[in-house]
């Protein structure tokens, strides 16, 4: 397989000095969803250094009812040891081989988790699409992610019932705070049908009117970034902050078209719980259809106000 954006430097999957930033922020997020046990598991957990206190907003499902839900904003975490990041609460992770592999377990009182995340694709960082806070050389504007579809595999055992699993379902990493400050509005898609059919889609729109565009196509081998993307988005008419189902169209850069529809499944709400954000933060794992082939992944938006839910979302790259 041929990369089309830069490589990743394996230090990046590491741990980083903080900067000056009070909100400054170093953050891990995995999430999948396991067919045969009808499982679905997501956590989020970040470090605020500057300001010695970490979070851990986590949901697990299982056959469509929730069975565990955690939103603790306040941990303290100190931020000397660095390697104190990785585990406080019920998680602790566990980089095994950077940009390859990762433990994480979570032991709370009604359940426990032992999963191996293990690297299917390449990383994908937001500056391969030229994301203006990705690339920016201001300390007050920079940030950093990267995403990356795996496999998950391993054990969660809710109420003494062990469940194997056995799934695709992607993470990502990020550290600064800097432009996302100005985040108005976002919607974010990763679907995979396979481990060779692949739609990443993030759409992000921010208050000085900027809209963007991060993602790829990989598609029978071949790996392309996105050139445009338009969403048609139908919010659920009686849960007012929800996204009932959403209608995708992609092209890359290399002109294949691609299309698919998405519905969010379980749903963690962060909305205006955050110390440094002041929006609606919804997370979840999506069921994704293309054609005959269903699929799972990342489904998370966030809106500033009524105003920012719009029906219809469109960015390109030129």
């Amino acid at each position: 397989m041929t990369d089309p954006w830069p490589e990743l430097d394996p230090r990046d999957d590491g741990l980083h000095a903080a900067g000056s930033d009070p909100w400054w922020r170093e953050g891990w997020y995995f999430e999948f969803y396991d067919t045969a046990s009808e499982l679905q598991f997501q956590a989020y957990q970040g470090v605020f250094p500057n300001a010695s206190s970490g979070d851990l907003n986590a949901a697990v499902f299982h056959q469509g009812r929730r069975v565990h839900q955690l939103r603790k904003m306040d941990f303290n975490v100190a931020a000397e040891p660095k390697q104190e990041r990785l585990c406080f609460g019920p998680m602790k992770l566990e980089e095994i081989e950077p940009l390859q592999q990762w433990r994480l377990r979570y032991d709370a009182e009604e359940l426990y988790a032992d999963i191996l995340f293990t690297a299917v694709q390449p990383p994908f960082s937001w500056a391969a699409s030229n994301l203006w806070l990705e690339t920016s050389t201001d300390p007050q504007l920079g940030s950093h992610h990267f995403d990356q579809l795996g496999r998950y595999t391993g054990t969660v055992c809710l109420d003494d019932k062990e469940l194997t699993i056995d799934a695709l379902g992607f993470r990502d990493r990020m550290w600064g705070w800097g432009g996302r400050k100005h985040w108005q509005s976002y919607l974010i898609m990763w679907a995979a049908f396979g481990e060779d059919c692949i739609a990443n889609v993030a759409l992000q729109r921010f208050d000085d009117g900027r809209k963007s565009l991060s993602g790829y196509l990989h598609l029978d081998g071949t790996p392309s970034l996105l050139h445009k993307a338009t969403v048609e988005v139908d919010w659920h008419p009686h849960r007012w902050k929800t996204v009932a189902h959403t209608s995708t169209q992609l092209q890359d850069a290399l002109g294949r078209s691609f299309e698919f529809t998405g519905r969010p499944q379980g749903i963690l709400d962060t909305g205006h719980r955050w110390p440094h954000r002041n929006d609606h933060m919804l997370f979840s794992v999506g069921e994704y259809l293309h054609g005959n082939q269903s699929g799972h992944g990342v489904m998370n938006w966030a809106f500033t106000s009524q105003a920012d839910q719009l029906h219809r979302m469109e960015a390109s790259i030129e």
